[in-house]
């Protein structure tokens, strides 16, 4: 596999990934990155049921600069540390590199989060080395909008929505107060620049944001994947959160409208062939075709039954799974909402605000866009449909 521009004695660059159940995605990550010249990836993977640590090792064994470790240990810890494992694995990462020098910067990225620049073919030393030294960098996030047919690789025409989210890329001296998860917090606030040259600045209530003033489409930028397919978008909603009885992920808030899309790069085609050509010969490499199929069907399987509890789901979370699944078309999803409606409209026939409510949320398939308008006494009566 073709490195873009790797030259020794120039910035180092370890990305820290943290994995739950996303083999299926993990070799197109590990490959795109190493691709573009990161020095090295390691994941660490938790609370994980499906085959990653199988792909990961087979990726390892003929990649040396890709590691991979467990972090359950961090659930032995209180509760509260638990629900941190992130910034628990960050702090200990960034401990172990200032300690070992062996690596200059440091990039904590998600398996759905790719590093690009427009071209596809400038290494992240090159970007790196065209910078002021000794700054973090702030990489704007352009979200996907979940259009993909499912298990799609990165397209050559990126599609999606800007961000004023996105991630940072740290050098390892600089003075750290505190990590986040977008923006770290700095000693020296002046060191945070964006792309362009710009210092960083804040939105007035989001300080992890960027400032309006300031957002734009850049060289360089985080495709965000959040979504990639209606499909996948269902089985990841199953993955639920840290510390939540609630099953499903409920710090989503649906579909993107795809007609509301503002963010478009198309790579150069010479180079996009080039790169898929590397992928393919990474596939074969890691002998990829002898887990592939068992890390789909677990994505399959999560999928199935993210379906088979929407309804039990409906009867303490309606307004909760209203927001997730906004904007879902597939009809097993449709079908399971239209059956709680009626349900309730059964149990109340003569609640007009609670039908009108209905309605409103009927309008945009399973969820609704106009949630704020629903009558607090409706509320109530969906709470009383449900008890009884």
């Amino acid at each position: 596999m073709e490195i873009v521009n790797q030259i020794s004695s120039r910035p180092k660059v370890k990305i820290v990934a943290i994995a739950k159940d996303e083999a299926a995605y993990i070799p197109e990550w590990i490959h795109h990155h190493l691709y573009l010249g990161f020095d090295a990836i390691e994941i660490y993977i938790n609370r994980t049921s499906d085959n990653s640590a199988e792909v990961l090792n087979n990726i390892s064994q003929q990649y040396k600069s890709v590691t991979w470790d467990y972090a359950d240990w961090i659930d032995v810890c209180p509760g509260d540390a638990r629900n941190q494992i992130q910034f628990i694995v960050y702090a200990k990462v960034l401990h172990e590199v200032r300690k070992n020098r062996d690596f200059t910067h440091l990039f904590f990225l998600d398996i759905d989060e790719f590093w690009c620049s427009k071209s596809l073919n400038l290494s992240i030393q090159d970007y790196i080395e065209s910078m002021p030294e000794q700054h973090a960098i702030f990489f704007e996030w352009i979200n996907d909008v979940g259009n993909l047919e499912p298990f799609s690789c990165l397209p050559a025409k990126l599609e999606g929505n800007l961000s004023p989210l996105g991630k940072t890329l740290i050098p390892v001296e600089l003075d750290i107060t505190e990590l986040r998860h977008h923006v770290p917090l700095l000693v020296d606030k002046t060191r945070h620049i964006l792309v362009d040259g710009q210092c960083f600045e804040s939105r007035p209530n989001m300080v992890q944001a960027l400032a309006g003033s300031l957002s734009g489409l850049k060289d360089c930028f985080v495709f965000h994947r959040a979504h990639r397919s209606a499909y996948e978008y269902v089985s990841l909603l199953y993955r639920g959160r840290p510390g939540n009885s609630f099953k499903y992920k409920g710090n989503r808030k649906g579909l993107p409208n795809q007609n509301r899309i503002n963010c478009t790069v198309e790579f150069p085609n010479a180079r996009y062939i080039k790169y898929q050509a590397s992928y393919a010969e990474f596939k074969i490499k890691i002998g990829y075709q002898n887990t592939a199929l068992e890390s789909k069907r677990f994505v399959e399987h999560r999928y199935e039954q993210s379906i088979a509890n929407i309804t039990q789901a409906l009867l303490n979370h309606y307004d909760e799974m209203i927001k997730i699944f906004n904007g879902v078309k597939i009809e097993a999803v449709l079908a399971a909402f239209r059956a709680h409606r009626a349900f309730l409209i059964k149990k109340q026939p003569d609640n007009v605000g609670l039908i009108r409510d209905l309605a409103i949320d009927r309008t945009d398939g399973s969820g609704s866009e106009a949630s704020a308008e629903r009558s607090s006494n409706s509320k109530k009566a969906r709470a009383l449909a449900k008890q009884t």
